[in-house]
């Protein structure tokens, strides 16, 4: 018998599912690496030696002590974890948060999948950023939405497209479901909304009725005094969907993040993720719950955003130096630098010819776009090269397009 046409058997959603181009350059790194050394500005990870990974294996020894490191835990999270990321809620960010509205799950990733999972449905329309993180549209592209992308600039999304976006929208008596925003250190570009565009996105959202999922992934990676306080902070009639991860602090690979949601919400949340994943992983709750409760986040986060300033300062000056004239972001939080460009060169072709020819991986801008206005951007994280490399592989940029 022949093998089947696995084809038969799939579901029409696996048309719309398309393969994240930083795994995919991942992968290509990976294999680059056994050949010869690459400089990687491609990554959106913390640099695993700014973790203070000695101390964690401290922390996992009375981990693994305790009965329920290896069991199973409520699908909303261990208690006492959810309880400490209330008070941190409330410590760092000024939202008055409440243990029983919190969802512990696998990173920002998973928050992000349950609310396309349980609020989109095929056709809905969404605005995004433009860019925008690219797994977030990949995993609401799979439930069928239509993404609306709003521009930016130096003081985040432009809240005056957005007013022109919904008014159009309802001319059309259209009703988009949400919008989405990374407001600090915002992934791809770096930038961070401003506190008046902060307050006008939620007068907006109130005048429309709409909800906002407000995606906090690197508010504690912030080098710069600034007057900036989460969305949710200001947030008066439960619009806002927090989406918070220790991942870009802590480490990714612990895969702890959480879901802060309107209390109507949380348990239908609570009934569609425990299928899928019974609970976060609890040995990393646990580690997480006591990198909090001892006090410990705020040194370790002091760390990082010591290095990863040094790290993006050097990134600049090397972009001055190097690519005067190119246009970029200065950002102030966040792992990343965005560049554009000149109109004639492909981000795609730049970033597959950098990593054969000159060793150097960096991430196209274009898959970050809703539209077509950015094949000729390139994402430069600055958080994972070591210091000593990032004006070498900014160098090799700049011969490669000269």
């Amino acid at each position: 018998m022949p093998k089947p046409d696995y084809s038969k058997f799939e579901s029409s959603r696996v048309n719309l599912v398309e393969p994240s181009p930083i795994r995919v350059m991942v992968s290509k790194i990976a294999q680059k690496s056994r050949e010869t050394r690459v400089i990687s500005f491609a990554a959106g990870d913390p640099d695993p030696d700014v973790i203070p990974r000695e101390l964690y294996g401290e922390l996992a020894k009375s981990v693994f002590e305790e009965r329920k490191s290896v069991i199973y835990s409520p699908t909303e999270g261990l208690p006492e974890l959810r309880e400490e990321i209330a008070s941190f809620m409330r410590g760092y960010e000024g939202v008055d948060a409440r243990s029983e509205d919190i969802i512990v799950t696998l990173g920002g990733s998973q928050a992000l999948d349950l609310i396309g999972k349980l609020m989109f449905d095929p056709g809905d329309i969404v605005i995004v950023e433009n860019p925008s993180y690219v797994n977030t549209l990949l995993v609401w592209k799979q439930y069928g939405v239509k993404l609306i992308g709003v521009s930016m600039d130096d003081e985040g999304m432009k809240t005056s497209e957005l007013e022109a976006v919904l008014k159009k929208l309802k001319a059309e008596k259209k009703t988009p479901k949400l919008i989405y925003t990374i407001p600090t250190g915002q992934n791809p570009t770096g930038l961070t909304m401003s506190m008046d565009r902060r307050k006008h996105l939620l007068e907006i959202a109130s005048q429309y009725d709409l909800l906002i999922v407000e995606d906090t992934a690197y508010n504690h990676l912030v080098y710069e005094p600034v007057n900036v306080k989460p969305i949710k902070s200001l947030d008066r009639e439960d619009r806002v969907i927090y989406v918070g991860s220790f991942s870009k602090v802590l480490g990714t690979g612990l895969r702890i993040g959480w879901l802060h949601l309107p209390s109507e919400l949380v348990e239908v949340f609570k009934a569609a993720k425990g299928p899928s994943d019974m609970c976060a992983p609890v040995p990393s709750q646990l580690l997480v719950y006591k990198i909090l409760k001892q006090g410990l986040f705020k040194e370790i986060r002091d760390r990082a955003v010591r290095t990863y300033k040094e790290k993006r300062d050097l990134m600049l000056q090397a972009i001055e130096k190097y690519l005067p004239g190119i246009k970029h972001t200065h950002p102030i939080a966040g792992m990343f630098v965005f560049l554009w460009l000149p109109p004639n060169i492909s981000g795609w072709k730049l970033a597959e010819e950098l990593l054969e020819k000159r060793g150097v991986a960096a991430i196209p801008g274009a898959p970050f776009f809703t539209d077509e206005s950015g094949l000729n951007t390139l994402r430069l994280n600055f958080s994972m090269a070591p210091k000593d490399l990032i004006e070498e592989g900014v160098k090799a940029i700049a011969e490669l397009l000269a």
